[in-house]
This record gives C-alpha cells, sequence and structure tokens, in this order.
C-alpha cells in the first residue's frame, strides 16, 4: 500500500461526512414541515482499502506491538427514513389536516440532528487533516529524495 490510498480513504470519508452534513442539516430545516420525515444516513464499511495495510507499509508491522486499528474505509450507502411516528397535532382549520382534523408533526428531534451534523463536521474536519499531513509526508520525502 502507499500514501495515495491514504488520500483514497480520507476523501471517501471527506464524502461520507459531506452527506451526512447535507442530510442532518435537511432534517433541521424541515422541523416545522408537517408529515416531514426525519432521515437516517447510512454508512458502511469499505473493505476496499484497508487502513491498517497503509499503516503496516509505512512503519513495518505495527499489530505486533498491541496497536490496533479497524480496517478501511467507509462508504455512503443512502438514506433511510426514521419509523418514529411524528405527533399528532388537532388543527381542523390547518390546509393539511386529514378528514378528522389532525396534522402529523415532524418526528425531527433537533438536538440529535444537531449533534449528529456536529460530529459529521468534526469528522470532516479530521479527514482534512489526515489529507494535510499525507500531502505533507508525501512532500517531505519528496524533498529528501532531492537532496540525496
Amino acid at each position: 500500500m502507499s500514501l495515495n490510498n491514504s488520500f483514497e480513504i480520507s476523501s471517501q470519508g471527506l464524502s461520507a461526512q459531506s452527506s451526512r452534513m447535507q442530510i442532518h442539516a435537511n432534517n433541521i430545516a424541515n422541523t416545522n414541515t408537517p408529515y416531514y420525515t426525519r432521515k437516517i444516513p447510512v454508512l458502511s464499511e469499505n473493505t476496499n482499502v484497508a487502513f491498517s495495510d497503509v499503516i503496516q507499509g509505512m512503519r513495518g508491522n505495527v499489530f505486533q506491538a498491541g496497536i490496533s486499528f479497524t480496517p478501511s474505509g467507509v462508504n455512503f450507502d443512502g438514506v433511510v427514513q426514521d419509523p418514529t411516528p411524528g405527533q399528532r397535532v388537532y388543527s381542523p382549520g390547518h390546509p393539511q389536516a386529514d378528514e378528522d382534523g389532525y396534522v402529523t408533526q415532524s418526528n425531527v428531534n433537533v438536538l440529535s440532528d444537531m449533534a449528529d451534523a456536529l460530529m459529521s463536521a468534526r469528522l470532516f474536519e479530521a479527514n482534512l487533516g489526515v489529507l494535510s499531513i499525507t500531502r505533507n509526508m508525501i512532500n517531505r520525502s519528496l524533498e529528501i529524495g532531492r537532496n540525496q
């Protein structure tokens, strides 16, 4: 494995976290929209790229020293709808009220989605940091190669 694989892993993380942030922002924006159903992002492990292989290629077999990492990157697989029902509110004059006069409110939990969006933003920043460090490592390697 080469350092280029760490670029691939980080770019997958950036893409996945960006998608998560968009979904949570959409949920928050639709908090007061009747009949809106909260969306939940679905992520899965990408087994094509193993981060452990990248680390082993850079530092020898670190895993024999008792350090363990979860291998691979992440994929954004899509969106599922939260099955939790929204609260029904009696509002017979509302244009979207059903035949009994009830309107189903959004099932979005603003605090939960804000926390998830914040976590996604922090993970996005972490992936940017990994990209920056990898780029610096490659640049330093090139400088060492030029100086010899």
